[in-house]
């Protein structure tokens, strides 16, 4: 038997460079992981990668390919013991692949502890390594030496995995389509535009060139490998499964900040946990078919707000002079007027138009004393605009409108398309504090300072005129001296005053 159980508070061992840790396991400097073939490595750096981070072992982890005596091959996974229950973990899983594992510091390592000999081993003798052989691993009843032939770096396997497409991981929910990363062609790239700004999708845009593509890192891309790179938040999930479906345009998930693998795919070993081996300098794009994309990072990225210019046709804006050539803009889109597609919003104020004048002075007699006050209006050569403090409910006359933004209106049940934001939509109307912007169904917006607008209760009331009157003095002139007469009220005054006696006839 090679080896030998080591038992508790036990420190003197055989094997050089192993030593019991604070629980009393042997542990070396190293832990050797052996497998047949390198798909034992992977599956094991799969595993290890999602229940644990692998940075920790990244500093001193080997992949090597070795050669025994009788010339079969062998892969051989060295990482640094950093503790024992790293080393559990690593053991276990190990074992689950077909592989076993050893410990040890430079040339001789022992088998590692299992359920036999829960702190582990000790070997019985050790000797010289025949010629040759560069290290010795010891197991139960067998010693076996290995000659190294080569290295396989942990960085340029992980990019010559190819990514597995996971079932049903197409469909993301609300979570993870909150940042998603597309890939566009650059020929689709004013239509993809135009489409998310219509559909007031909030993101990001740039023109990025890969470094490297592929598993060659080295390789020198030829022709144009350039293509639009958007960083898109919160995309509604319609327009998630049509990107999905289009040629030209492949969508990303983000893993980390430098990391993004492709929607409804994965990636053999758990990204997030080597982030040691992928440089922040750069930004990693995994794709199908063994395709993986270098660039230049931090990415910079420009808002597309920024690139979509909105034309709008105000009153009294200045009509093109003859002669005078504008150049297309193959982003620009006109602002429509559509029916609203979410929940109808509260009515802020309403246009009257000047026809129906006299029904609404009729209905400022009917009008409370609180709508009076709450009101605020003003006459345009548009209409007759009135204006809630809270909501209008009182005004059954002209064109209900809400607001979109702050001083924005439209009317009710529309809403402007392309669903733009409402900073660019104010920046694209001129639009801003103290100005009052009213869109119609029959026209272009038009504009008016907020100071036009006053109380509805001083501007209904005209100058009323009032007859002048005399005042006629109507005192009453003062009485004479007045006069006081006692009558005597005899001895039961309280009781009242005695009727006076009536004269019995014949006295």
């Amino acid at each position: 038997m090679a080896l030998e159980h080591v038992a508790h508070g036990q420190a003197r061992f055989m094997t050089p460079g192993v030593a019991p840790d604070p629980r009393g396991i042997v542990l070396g400097r190293y832990l050797l992981l052996v497998f047949p073939t390198l798909e034992g490595v992977v599956s094991w750096l799969r595993l290890y990668s999602h229940e644990s981070s692998l940075d920790e072992l990244v500093a001193g982890l080997e992949i090597v390919r070795v050669r025994t005596p009788l010339m079969s091959r062998e892969m051989i996974l060295r990482v640094p013991a950093v503790s024992s229950y790293a080393a559990d973990r690593a053991g276990r899983l190990a074992r689950l692949v077909g592989g076993s594992i050893y410990t040890g510091t430079a040339k001789h390592f022992v088998k590692y502890r299992d359920d036999r000999s829960p702190y582990g081993y000790d070997a019985v003798e050790i000797g010289a390594l025949p010629a040759g052989a560069e290290l010795m691993v010891h197991g139960d009843d067998f010693t076996q030496t290995y000659v190294r032939e080569g290295e396989v770096s942990l960085q340029r396997l992980l990019f010559r995995l190819s990514l597995r497409r996971v079932p049903g991981a197409a469909r993301l929910g609300p979570d993870d389509r909150a940042d998603l990363v597309l890939a566009v062609a650059r020929g689709l790239g004013d239509g993809v535009i135009r489409y998310l700004w219509r559909n007031r999708c909030d993101g990001a845009v740039g023109l990025v060139t890969p470094r490297a593509r592929g598993a060659d890192l080295g390789a020198t891309l030829a022709g144009d490998p350039s293509y639009l790179l958007v960083r898109v938040r919160d995309l509604p999930e319609r327009i998630l499964e049509l990107f999905l479906g289009t040629p030209g345009i492949d969508v990303f998930r983000p893993i980390t900040d430098n990391v993004a693998v492709a929607v409804g795919w994965a990636h053999p070993v758990e990204l997030a946990s080597v982030a040691s081996l992928l440089p922040a300098d750069t930004y990693h794009v995994f794709w199908p078919g063994d395709r993986v994309d270098l660039l230049a990072g931090p990415l910079e990225l420009s808002r597309l707000a920024d690139l979509t210019r909105v034309d709008l046709e105000l009153e009294g804006g200045r009509e093109p002079q003859a002669g005078e050539v504008r150049a297309p803009d193959p982003v620009a889109v006109p602002l429509r007027l559509a029916p609203a597609s979410g929940l109808a919003r509260r009515v802020s104020a309403t246009l009257v138009p000047l026809a129906q004048t006299a029904y609404f002075k009729r209905l400022v007699y009917l009008l409370p004393p609180q709508a009076l006050r709450g009101l605020r209006v003003a006459v345009t050569e548009r209409g007759i605009v009135v204006v809630a403090a809270q909501d209008l409910d009182v005004v059954p006359l002209g064109t209900l409108l809400t607001e979109l933004a702050p001083g924005i209106l439209v009317p009710i049940g529309m809403e402007v398309v392309p669903r733009v934001s409402p900073e660019v939509l104010a920046q694209a109307l001129g639009h801003g504090a103290g100005v009052l912007t009213v869109f119609t169904s029959d026209g272009p917006p038009f504009q008016l300072p907020e100071a036009k607008l006053a109380p509805l209760e001083r501007r209904t009331v005209g100058r009323l005129e009032a007859d002048g009157v005399d005042v006629r003095d109507v005192a009453l002139a003062p009485p004479g001296d007045p006069t006081v007469v006692n009558d005597p009220l005899g001895r039961f005054s309280l009781w009242g005053f005695p009727e006076p006696e009536q004269k019995l006839l014949g006295e």
